[in-house]
């Protein structure tokens, strides 16, 4: 319903009403420590709410025993926020917290210590310097092994800004052959994408090129390659900022993609809006130290034979700089079950 006030002079004037939506924004702004002047000034200019409405419905929204609940998560919340600021400060003062190490091979042992249950990312070579895949995949080799048989890609992302969180809405079926000629082209494209998003659907047509695809003993479990996720796209294709569920290795074959990645303890800077799924875009954050409310950023640029450590949390970014075929790995020797326990699906 609406308010009604009136005079001698003048008719009848309508007052927009405060309803939930506006109570729940009154709130969010007491969390988020604004003053009462703010607020009303804030909800004034937005809604053309008298001011002496708006005083009344913060008043009563700062008795609320509802609020009060509220206010005792967020202080539980600014604790382990505090937590993982500590983490924050402890790993900027490194000397090497803007670099991502290169490791030319590793033994499983230090895999595991220093970067799984290390917690920290590298680009790791000569894991699949073995594989026939090293030597025989390319765009050409790839489309002569599929031919026309579909695949399952996203498609038509260009006309949509949240191409990733809403890939679902993406998935097309095209024969190989004709994913392969728009390959070819040298102009770069977002607009197609084979991720890891359609493996299940390709599953069959791409068994094929999982002939090619060797172990990585001690690091990924006994055939855990197999289970092993292909990405095949332009130049010029981006997936935004996210992070994983899960430990990843990243493994690149044909084409170069630059990974720009923010440590999971700057989590609180990373605008994490919606389930992994960041509101930063591409242009703003960028390689360096945390600035403002922006985190500290590592970049690296992987190829033909480099395999990425992603650890579980870490958000990242990754363009395609060339026509790129890659894989994805996550069946590893040791427990990488971190999902199960995720329950942040929703609005954050």
């Amino acid at each position: 319903m609406t308010a009604i006030v009136a005079d001698e002079q003048q008719a009848a004037i309508p007052i927009p009403e405060v309803d939930d939506s506006l109570r729940r924004v009154i709130a969010e702004l007491i969390l988020d420590g604004a003053a009462d002047g703010d607020i009303a000034r804030v909800l004034s200019d937005a809604a053309s709410i008298p001011a002496d409405v708006l005083a009344g419905e913060i008043a009563i929204a700062r008795k609320s025993p509802y609020l009060a609940g509220a206010q005792r998560l967020q202080r539980r919340l600014q604790k382990w926020s505090w937590v993982l600021q500590n983490r924050a400060r402890l790993y900027a003062s490194a000397s090497n917290a803007l670099t991502v190490p290169v490791v030319n091979g590793i033994a499983p042992a230090r895999f595991y210590s220093d970067l799984y249950i290390g917690h920290r990312p590298a680009v790791v070579r000569g894991l699949v310097d073995h594989w026939p895949a090293r030597e025989k995949w390319s765009l050409d080799a790839v489309a002569e092994t599929l031919g026309d048989q579909p695949v399952q890609l996203q498609w038509d992302r260009s006309r949509d800004p949240a191409y990733e969180s809403n890939s679902n809405r993406h998935r097309v079926k095209k024969p190989f052959s004709e994913i392969a000629a728009r390959l070819r082209s040298h102009e770069p494209s977002n607009d197609f994408y084979v991720t890891a998003n359609n493996r299940d659907e390709n599953r069959d047509v791409f068994a094929p090129l999982f002939g090619d695809v060797g172990e990585i003993p001690g690091i990924l479990k006994r055939g855990g390659a197999r289970e092993g996720f292909i990405w095949i796209g332009p130049r010029g294709t981006i997936t935004p900022w996210h992070h994983d569920l899960t430990n990843n290795l990243l493994v690149q074959f044909v084409g170069r993609k630059r990974v720009r990645l923010v440590a999971s303890h700057d989590t609180p800077l990373m605008r994490n809006h919606r389930h992994c799924y960041s509101l930063w875009g591409t242009d703003d954050l960028l390689p360096g130290p945390a600035v403002g409310d922006k985190p500290t950023v590592l970049e690296c640029t992987i190829g033909p034979g480099d395999a990425l450590f992603l650890p579980v949390g870490w958000w990242h970014h990754v363009e395609g700089l060339d026509q790129t075929i890659g894989m994805s790995f996550t069946a590893f020797a040791w427990n990488n079950d971190f999902y199960s326990a995720y329950r942040s699906n929703d609005s954050l």
